[in-house]
């Protein structure tokens, strides 16, 4: 997991004060650095406890919200989603209110090195037909931010600017055996198809990284990050899965998933997954290097069959 944005760099020292301050319980337990993502840096505590610290003040009240969240999914998903079971208090020394749960063994699914995917495909599609039937009213609303909608849609439409938008930046790190065909892409020549899916409880962040794959079997062990949670098309759901197996990976979790994805799934699919991958490989280039080269893959992934 890495990032490189955020107001705040916690340093060790102080994430043992407060997390011994407030679970007197955990004092005395081995703190290390954990990670940082865009949101979050996390700390370990011991063998057992992961602690996120939110990086800026607005992601304060988008965690708050995943706090309710998680309340909602655990009940579906039981121990297959962490439970916020520490929750840590804003205080003169940190501002912002932070969370530890128990940790999840294993390593994300582009980095389990699993030969058969197809236990793990089947594990994913059962849990996406368990999350995308959690009542969508259950959804709380996203922060209030002045003069914005943060939930606002974004149409595929402003999905296809984007790429078109990033076409330089994209073009030199194309891998070269999709250049010919993401070149449509690039000049916004590819339309997108219509969006008419019934919107259900999404992930909406659904990636190899927060796919957790128990060591030695090669199953789903756990799901992570929801602060992005919504309703939507749950074609969501499923794009990001293109960097663990490709569209074949895919087409067998959406065997096992047994929910209605309608005729038009597999267009609007493989438009969001050229689209998206390549919108990805642009943030990269440009705020990331390092991982150039995982979604150079993942564009490869996409342009395959």
């Amino acid at each position: 997991m890495t990032a490189d944005h955020g107001e705040r760099g916690l340093a060790v020292g102080l994430a043992v004060k407060l997390i011994a301050d407030q679970f007197p319980d955990l004092a005395g337990e081995d703190v290390r650095y954990f990670g940082v993502g865009w949101d979050h840096e996390l700390f370990s505590a011991g063998p057992r406890w992961i602690f996120r610290f939110p990086r800026r003040a607005d992601r304060a009240a988008w965690l708050v919200r995943e706090i309710q969240i998680m309340t909602v999914v655990s009940e579906a998903l039981g121990m297959l989603v962490p439970r916020f079971e520490l929750i840590g208090k804003p205080s003169p020394a940190f501002p912002y209110p932070f969370v530890g749960y128990r940790r999840i063994d294993g390593a994300g699914a582009d980095e389990a090195g699993i030969a058969d995917l197809s236990g793990l495909a089947r594990d994913v599609g059962h849990l996406l037909a368990r999350l995308h039937t959690i009542d969508v009213a259950l959804m709380p609303n996203a922060p209030a931010v002045p003069g914005q909608d943060p939930w606002a849609h974004q149409h595929w439409a402003q999905l296809r600017a984007r790429v078109t938008a990033a076409a330089s930046i994209i073009r030199p790190v194309l891998p070269p055996g999709v250049r010919t065909a993401a070149e449509p892409y690039l000049a916004g020549r590819t339309p997108e198809p219509a969006e008419h899916a019934p919107a259900r409880f999404l992930h909406n962040d659904m990636c190899p990284d927060h796919l957790i794959v128990a060591p030695g079997t090669g199953r789903l062990a756990g799901l992570i990050d929801f602060g992005d949670a919504k309703a939507g098309d749950p074609v969501l759901d499923f794009v990001g899965l293109i960097g663990i197996g490709g569209y074949d990976f895919i087409r067998q979790a959406a065997a096992a998933y047994g929910l209605p994805l309608g005729d038009s799934f597999y267009t609007r699919l493989g438009w969001l997954a050229r689209t998206l991958t390549l919108t990805w490989l642009a943030e990269a280039a440009e705020v990331n290097p390092a991982d150039i080269s995982k979604n150079q893959s993942w564009v490869t992934l996409a342009f395959g069959d």
